[in-house]
């Protein structure tokens, strides 16, 4: 978890990116000194007054990677991140996969079992034949003049020893069961660190976790043990109290393995300008439903304001069908109204309910006289995308009635990526309707 090394795949970009994490540092005030990371890239300099905050570097893979030079109270810190770099390889370096930034996998630890993996080789990696398919093995994209590689090593139940002998064989590392591991449920962060960590800009009162199996569970800072009081509230579930609020990094370990870290600081408030999409004289935000008819839609052109060039060609390297004029995006009548544009939103058609399911929530007291706000409607286009009509319902009962009931009923999507746009919804039209 203290990895400062990260391989990130930007989606929006379907590109790979390497970075190297410089950790917050509480320097006394007398402290004096600078850091040096030079890399293909170019060289940064960080003075004392600098790493206050963490610091995030661009890397290229190369070899050696990256130079870190410390002067007077830094050099500590550059000895740090020396030991960080220099254990990437020549010629294959495994990472992590995971939803935002996957931290890098030392030499000296074993795979484990269920655990997707990108592997990044100087030379075409082949697996033996039959490993492959076992190993769900993925070729992607180059990285400069490095090839990249997805995979994931089976379960331990479905494996076999000889599988498993072979695995290890051809990574040259050792492989451990599954480990229990711990799931953040509510309250949603501000944000989610490239290294995972969960920033809150104050102290929750409480935080809800959900574990995979019993065990024992231990949060420690930096300076040592927390003063986090940790509730058994279930063998399932888990809440802890006392967050730290000055800005240290907590770090909540299952059975001594550290799986999640917390930290406090303060974050900034802003909400980004949302792509408008026009028909008509009808216009709305992407991240609503449309408010035109799927045929009308379909013969009326459509022009989708995305407030700069630079946007507009961004969103139309992501799609098919359109034209752009400026920060505009066109669609001539006849031609499909299907728009991908990331975290902008999407122009998708009106999620079709059945009436079964219409039945079933109106007998959980759904509001029908008060329309959902834009992020809901958004966010339940997403859930019925992923989840179907089952995961729609229960997202929908959880939005009428925000209970504790309702949230275990989420069932899966509680620790899917939606969750915390979930919550979020919630809080939005909790707060409207208050």
């Amino acid at each position: 978890m203290r990895c400062g090394l990260f391989l990130i795949y930007q989606e929006e970009l379907g590109s790979l990116a390497l970075r190297l994490r410089i950790p917050s540092v509480e320097f006394a005030r007398t402290a004096t000194g600078s850091l040096q990371i030079r890399s293909v890239l170019g060289q940064r300099t960080y003075q004392v007054a600098d790493l206050h905050t963490a610091r995030i570097v661009p890397l290229a893979p190369q070899f050696p990677l990256a130079i870190c030079t410390g002067f007077g109270d830094l050099r500590p810190l550059a000895a740090h991140l020396s030991g960080q770099v220099s254990a990437f390889a020549a010629d294959r370096n495994l990472f992590y996969a995971e939803e935002k930034g996957g931290r890098y996998v030392f030499s000296d630890e074993p795979l484990e079992c269920g655990t997707r993996y990108r592997l990044l080789a100087r030379d075409i990696a082949t697996p033996p034949t039959g490993l492959g398919v076992a190993l769900d093995w993925k070729p992607g994209q180059k990285f400069g003049e490095w090839h990249s590689y997805e995979m994931a090593l089976p379960l331990a139940f479905a494996a076999s020893k000889p599988l498993l002998a072979q695995i290890e064989q051809f990574f040259g590392r050792g492989i451990r069961g599954e480990r229990p591991q711990l799931f953040v449920v509510q309250p949603s962060p501000h944000h989610i660190e490239i290294d995972g960590t969960y920033v809150y800009p104050e102290s929750p009162e409480t935080i809800l976790l959900r574990r995979s199996t019993n065990g024992k569970i231990t949060v420690h800072t930096s300076v040592g043990s927390a003063v986090t009081e940790v509730s058994e509230v279930t063998d399932e579930w888990v809440e802890l109290k006392g967050l730290p609020a000055d800005g240290q990094d907590c770090t909540v370990s299952i059975n001594g393995s550290e799986q999640v870290v917390f930290r406090v600081e303060p974050c900034g408030l802003f909400r980004p300008a949302g792509l408008v999409a026009i028909s008509g004289d009808e216009e709305w935000e992407l991240f609503a439903d449309a408010p035109v008819a799927p045929a009308q839609l379909l013969c009326n052109e459509v022009k989708v304001e995305c407030g700069g060039v630079r946007i507009a060609a961004h969103v139309l390297r992501l799609n098919d069908g359109w034209r752009q004029e400026g920060s505009h995006l066109l669609s001539a009548g006849g031609a499909a109204k299907v728009l991908y544009a990331g975290n902008f939103g999407e122009l998708l058609p009106a999620v079709v309910v059945s009436p079964e399911m219409e039945d079933r929530q109106t007998q959980a007291n759904l509001s029908k006289t008060t329309p959902p706000v834009a992020l809901r409607l958004w966010v339940e286009g997403l859930v019925a995308k992923i989840f179907g009509r089952d995961g729609l319902e229960r997202v929908r009962c959880y939005f009428s009635d925000p209970c504790r009931a309702n949230l275990y009923r989420l069932r899966l999507i509680m620790t899917s990526s939606l969750m915390p746009y979930i919550r979020a919804a919630q809080d939005q039209e909790r707060g409207r309707k208050g």
